[in-house]
This record gives C-alpha cells, structure tokens and sequence, in this order.
C-alpha cells in the first residue's frame, strides 16, 4: 500500500475545501492517496475528481465528521484495499 496524505479542511469556508482538495490532488506522486477530513460529504467534489482523473471513496465516521480517500485511476499501489478502478 502506498502513503497518504492528510488534508483536514474542517471549519473552512467555502469554498476554501474544494480548492484546497484540488490542489492538493494535482500534486499526489505516484502510490501516494490523499485523506480528506471535512465536516460534511463534498458531493461537489466527486465530478471534478472524475474529470481531473481520480477516484474517491467516501466514509462518513459520523455525522459531522467525513473522510474522503482520492487517489489517481489505475494508481493499484494508492488505491486503497486494493481498489484501482
């Protein structure tokens, strides 16, 4: 398994979350994955990770507290639990 970054944009503003994501995803090297702590599900998020080619796998730990794993399409070394599709 590859290693993770850590981002936790909780308490930001939009649309501070979403930009600082995305900027920290343009930069990921390979085998590397990106865990975003937010305070709520970034449902805006998931098209443009799409589009930039990234998938993402969202766990809600509870009801303000959710983490989004991004990592690059076909990256089989960041994906987590082996997921690289």
């Amino acid at each position: 398994m590859g290693s993770e970054r850590i981002l936790d944009v909780r308490g930001l503003e939009p649309p501070e979350p979403l930009e600082k994501t995305l900027d920290a995803v343009a930069v990921l090297q390979p085998g590397e994955r990106l865990r975003m702590i937010h305070h709520r599900e970034p449902c805006l998020l998931y098209p443009l990770l799409a589009k930039r080619g990234f998938q993402h796998l969202a766990e809600a730990k509870a009801e303000d507290h959710h983490e989004i794993l991004i990592w690059r399409t076909g990256d089989a070394e960041a994906a987590p639990y082996g997921l690289s599709q």
